[in-house]
């Protein structure tokens, strides 16, 4: 199958600054945020294919060091139409983008989204991260319903003033997935002992264990307020599922931790989209997705760090996931060439995935195009409203 001229929608990726990148260019083909050595990185699979597709882009020898002199000097001379270049020969024609990374709150920056949608010239979607308003709210300090009341009309003005399509969570990295389904009443008081021994500022790893589990309280709490205020705005909701950048606790990332807030009868009004598709907890997504009308997921991250295995991980998870609700996404952020090479990989993992559901005769090509054509754009066309 050739699917080389369907347009593709990267539904979960991060805005970039050329300016900002920072340390050598094979740091970027790893998850890890420790500064793991060439020597570790050069021997994986997903930079082995990497180096492969770069010499061909820049058509140069498939050796790290000619490929990153070459890349550094036509990147430096002009990023714009490098940047372009590259999304332009994989068909990207969208970006969902999470406007949560970079911030002040993470690397110390933000990125302008007029700024980025100028410098990619592809149409762009923008993601309201709810963490990063929740560590001002808790800098700030306020008593509990004032702090309620300024954290819900941030919410609104984002998606009403802001322009924003959809909220995102990343509750995993901080908490873990097993949300209570906590009442105003228990998150206020949780909030409130926290306030009144005054560490609601202090991170949460050098938080004692009752303050810790008390924040896990509050923002549990948080989570499912800011998922009713996307139910009455009439958003999607993205949460972070399964692995990130390590080290993190993979334990906790298990989508199936969110049963509580996926099976509540009022939480189920919202379109839920489980980010990275829980990799490696692919099959377990795909349960979900399954089984509950308003889930999705995006398999943004496992594509395309899960190198050789893109396309067994997509009939893993076609198992059960309805094709309507799988989403195409990069999760690209810092260098261009992440976005290009999951959406190039991308495509021939899609294709190489449907042409063996073709060959077994469980679909007809037709519906495998029609397949495609629903992952790589009309899914997140459709539930982020984009066209």
């Amino acid at each position: 199958m050739d699917l080389s001229n369907i347009p593709v929608v990267d539904a979960h990726c991060h805005p970039f600054l050329p300016e900002k990148e920072e340390g050598q260019f094979y740091r970027f083909f790893n998850l890890s945020d420790l500064d793991l050595p060439l020597e570790h990185v050069e021997n994986t699979l997903l930079f082995r294919r990497a180096l492969k597709e770069m010499a061909r882009l820049l058509n140069c020898r498939e050796d790290y060091h000619t490929i990153s002199v070459a890349r550094e000097s036509l990147y430096k001379q002009n990023p714009a139409l490098y940047i372009q270049t590259l999304f332009q020969e994989a068909g990207i024609q969208s970006l969902v983008l999470d406007m949560g990374f970079p911030s002040e709150d993470n690397v110390g920056y933000t990125v302008p989204i007029e700024t980025f949608s100028k410098l990619v010239n592809v149409r762009t979607a923008q993601i309201f991260r709810i963490e990063p308003l929740i560590s001002r709210l808790f800098r700030a300090s306020e008593p509990f319903q004032q702090m309620l009341d300024m954290y819900t009309a941030e919410l609104v003005k984002a998606i009403k003033d802001g322009g924003f399509c959809a909220f995102k969570s990343v509750i995993a990295y901080r908490t873990g997935l097993d949300v209570e389904l906590v009442s105003p009443e228990e998150g206020g008081a949780a909030y409130e002992r926290l306030r009144e021994r005054g560490v609601l500022a202090v991170p949460l790893k050098k938080k004692d264990h009752l303050s810790a589990r008390e924040e896990k309280t509050v923002r549990d709490f948080l989570l499912r307020t800011a998922i009713t205020e996307g139910i009455r705005l009439g958003v999607p909701f993205q949460i972070h599922t399964g692995f990130g950048d390590s080290p993190m606790d993979l334990r906790i990332a298990n989508p199936l931790h969110l049963y509580k807030i996926i099976a509540d009868e009022e939480l189920r009004k919202a379109k839920i989209v489980l980010v990275h598709a829980g990799y490696p907890f692919a099959e377990e997504t795909a349960f979900l997705a399954n089984g509950y009308p308003n889930v999705y997921l995006d398999v943004s991250e496992m594509f395309p760090h899960s190198s050789i295995g893109m396309c067994d991980k997509l009939l893993r998870l076609l198992e059960m996931a309805p094709a309507n609700k799988i989403l195409y996404g990069s999760d690209g952020y810092r260098a261009p060439e992440l976005f290009w090479i999951s959406a190039t990989w991308g495509k021939k993992s899609i294709a190489d995935a449907l042409t063996e559901l073709v060959k077994r005769e469980v679909i007809d090509e037709d519906y495998a195009h029609r397949m495609a054509h629903m992952i790589l754009s009309e899914n997140a066309e459709n539930l982020y409203r984009l066209r």
